[in-house]
């Protein structure tokens, strides 16, 4: 079983004034999937007993911000839990975030196992701040022109939103985003990352001569304490197909600390949805598990390996520059407005697929990319990594499906693609398409965490072997006359990074 004791907190119960001095418990059994129970006592008097069957942090300025009535006590505090039990909703403040996240921790798994604290593996959670600490991985994304420009230019074209406030950067790495910030006339900005590339940022930033501006804390979101709310909040927390790395939740979470009518930098993001035929793709994935297809490999059978092999590889969907020719009707969309939504929006994330076919084609996946928004006072810019728009290193994403469909002209394509959180910080996906004529269908089952990198492009061999290049045998030569290899069409950069 578990039990966990806070004293001394303060409780509003919805409706009424609220208590000071509270002393808290809470357990559960952990073999017991039933909601664990809560017990809120005072000078010896019992407040509150019962299951709690719901907890999360308020919402100061959404749509889901804590009851005005329960506002009236001096209520919205930052160290606060909105909890819900079968008769009533309450707001337990807490002491310290600490408290917070322990209290909050221990009731999210009971109450939802799809809340936020119960979805993540902590290995997982692990290797991604020991990735985002990396300067090479640092270095990526700042050498993306596009993305890089595109931010800055968001920001310096909206004075409103940055001069003489106070700004908060969600992940941010580097710190460049704040630059940008103090850039615009930003008073204060508060850089929040949690691996140890805040090492890095804080030197940056000394370095530059920004101490006295941009303060960096080394901590999870969720564990931060911040002394004000802030103006504005800017955030890079896109992956491929937008939501990879699951980031978005916690820029959603920075609300708590947005003042009323405060802005996000970006605002909202818009997915893209689209068939696509490509048989050369297919058949390309389809080749590579042929591999073991082999029944004498050194003398050794490989063939029973092959169907795991094709699931794998079929599995991996392809990050890559995606040919707009192969796009087949009109992408679906669906908007995601960081200002009003719930982290809960991302947990399952669905796209309806109805589309009629204005020529015979093989329908051999679905491919996906995303604009995002930054609507500010002054102006409003777009981000696009569209198929047609200037490359990005969010590429586009392919999945394909298991089986292409064979759709005549006039034929519906009807299905649907679900994309469902997992707890390696990333995305499972499920397409299934079927056709209004023939009855064909086909399904796909892949995850975002492990995709296919296909923008590199094979390499010619040129010239001998290194045994031979070295050879001090005159009739082999040393390799000096061989011709220079033509780097230029073995490049894997295109032209535009």
């Amino acid at each position: 079983a578990l039990q966990l004791a806070l004293r001394q907190c303060a409780v509003t119960i919805s409706g009424q004034p609220t208590q000071e001095n509270v002393n808290i418990t809470y357990s559960h059994s952990l073999d017991d999937a039933s909601p664990g129970l809560l017990v809120l006592s005072q000078d010896g008097n019992e407040l509150f007993s019962g299951p709690v069957t719901g907890a999360k942090l308020p919402d100061m300025a959404g749509p889901n911000a804590v009851p005005v009535a329960m506002e009236a006590s001096n209520n919205v505090r930052p160290n606060s839990i909105v909890c819900d039990s079968n008769a009533s909703t309450f707001v337990i403040h807490l002491n310290s975030r600490k408290d917070c996240n322990t209290l909050l921790a221990a009731i999210q798994p009971v109450a939802d196992t799809t809340a936020y604290a119960a979805s993540r593996d902590a290995a997982a959670v692990s290797e991604y701040f020991k990735y985002y600490a990396h300067i090479s991985q640092q270095q990526n994304m700042l050498g993306d022109i596009t993305r890089t420009s595109t931010y800055r230019k968001a920001m310096l074209d909206n004075p409103s939103d940055f001069k003489d406030k106070v700004v908060m950067d969600v992940g941010a790495g580097s710190g460049i985003l704040s630059f940008f910030a103090v850039q615009a006339g930003a008073r204060k900005v508060y850089a929040i990352e949690a691996s140890d590339m805040a090492v890095h940022a804080r030197k940056l930033i000394e370095s530059n001569g920004l101490k006295d501006k941009i303060t960096v804390i080394q901590a999870k979101l969720e564990d931060i304490e911040l002394p004000e709310s802030v103006d504005t909040i800017i955030s890079e927390p896109l992956g491929i197909m937008l939501v990879n790395e699951r980031m978005l939740e916690s820029y959603v979470d920075a609300r708590r600390w947005l003042k009323p009518g405060g802005r996000m930098f970006p605002s909202n993001s818009t997915m893209f949805v689209s068939l696509f035929s490509d048989t050369a793709l297919y058949l390309e994935t389809t080749t590579k598990a042929s591999f073991f297809h082999t029944p004498y490999f050194h003398g050794v059978d490989l063939t029973c390996l092959h169907a795991a092999a094709n699931e794998e590889y079929f599995a991996q969907p392809c990050v890559e520059q995606v040919n707009p020719a192969c796009l087949v009707g009109h992408p679906v969309s669906k908007l995601f407005d960081y200002q009003t939504m719930d982290k809960e929006d991302l947990f399952d994330i669905t796209f309806d697929i109805d589309e009629t076919m204005e020529a015979s084609k093989e329908i051999t996946g679905l491919a996906s990319w995303f604009d995002a928004a930054f609507v500010g006072q002054d102006a409003e810019v777009i981000l696009s990594t569209a198929p047609q728009s200037a490359l990005t290193h969010w590429y586009q994403v392919r999945c394909l499906l298991r089986r292409p469909l064979l759709v005549m002209a006039g034929e519906r394509v009807i299905g649907q693609l679900r994309m469902k959180i997992n707890r390696i910080q990333s995305y499972d996906i499920h397409i299934e398409l079927k056709t209004s004529i023939s009855g064909q269908t086909s399904t796909g089952d892949l995850c975002l965490k492990e995709p296919c990198f296909r923008f590199l492009q094979p390499q010619t061999n040129v010239g001998l072997p290194t045994e031979a290049y070295y050879a001090p045998d005159p009739a082999l030569g040393n390799g000096a006359d061989l011709p220079a290899p033509d780097l230029q069409a073995s490049s894997t950069m295109d032209s535009g990074l």
